[in-house]
């Protein structure tokens, strides 16, 4: 019998891995559900990618993309949701979190002000507020931080996946950085 319960549990696993995918990996939204995604700031000047370790992250992964640019510079939404937060986080400095539906939800980190409220409804490519350097940080730029049900992922895949029945042509900056 202790056979045949260690056996049904190994099945049971091995199913459970084979249908439900890493978050880190997932797809945030189907590409049908995401009509419009804009990228956070112009021009994309990317200065640390999702998943470098570094001493500036405390010896964990990079949770996010980090834009770099001038303090004042604009910062925007990168899809239509509703404002769900509007607060100093600690090492974050001063951020917005937008929730989209479907658990997902964007995080902007850094900033200098903001232009939002709490409980206001946001459009895609919408001014949210401007970039800084609150928090921990060694200048000015963007941390922005896709979370999935609350964990953090990759930020490209849902910049991206943009143009619902079409393939999205990353630039270049992302190739360089991707290998596309």
């Amino acid at each position: 019998m202790r056979v045949f319960r260690a056996g049904l549990f190994a099945l049971l696993l091995y199913i459970a891995a084979t249908l439900l995918p890493t978050l880190a990996h997932a797809d945030p939204l189907p590409r049908e559900r995401v009509p419009e995604i804009s990228l956070p700031v112009s021009p994309v000047k990317l200065s640390a990618k999702f998943g470098e370790s570094g001493s500036y992250w405390g010896g964990v992964p990079h949770s996010g993309l980090d834009f770099d640019g001038n303090t004042g510079d604009p910062i925007y939404a990168v899809a239509a949701g509703v404002v769900r937060e509007v607060a100093t986080r600690g090492s974050y400095g001063r951020t917005i979190t937008i929730a989209h539906g479907d658990g997902v939800a964007s995080m902007y980190a850094h900033l200098a002000s903001t232009e939002v409220k709490v409980g206001q409804q946001v459009k895609s490519g919408e001014r949210i507020a401007q970039m800084g350097a609150t928090g921990n940080v060694s200048g000015s730029h963007l941390h922005l931080e896709i979370q999935l049900r609350g964990a953090p992922t990759d930020p490209y895949g849902f910049l991206f996946a943009a143009n619902p029945g079409s393939v999205s042509e990353p630039p270049g900056w992302a190739c360089r950085i991707y290998g596309c």
